[in-house]
């Protein structure tokens, strides 16, 4: 439940699937590049890159492929052991704060993995 209301709250903070007015395409990179539906992608964080109020992480998959994340940072999982709800994705994105292009970029929520507990 705390997952949902925070992919939720994310998704319309970020314009996300909200049958408001959209801005124009290129102003908010998740009305471009939104999923239909949210995936689900599990992962060690192996780098993290502070840009304001975003995040970006590189993410390790359980396939051992590598993706960049860009998160909210003040709902960012700072554990390396995260789940990432994923509700956009940009072929190609260029960060100006960082003078950076990722390719591809997922925007999504990231939480920590549950511990799982022992018998």
């Amino acid at each position: 439940m705390k997952r949902t209301a925070l992919v939720v709250g994310l998704a319309i903070l970020l314009g996300v699937g909200v049958a408001l007015a959209r801005p124009a395409p290129g102003a908010n990179p998740l009305s471009e590049y939104g999923l239909s539906q949210p995936t689900l992608l599990h992962g060690q964080v192996l780098e993290r890159v502070s840009a304001g109020s975003y995040l970006y992480l590189r993410v390790r998959d359980d396939s051992g492929l590598e993706h960049w994340v860009a998160t909210l940072r003040a709902t960012a999982s700072q554990t390396d052991d995260v789940n990432v709800t994923v509700v956009a994705r940009a072929p190609s994105f260029t960060s100006k704060r960082l003078a950076r292009v990722f390719e591809p970029l997922l925007f999504g929520a990231v939480s920590p993995t549950p511990k799982k507990e022992s018998p």
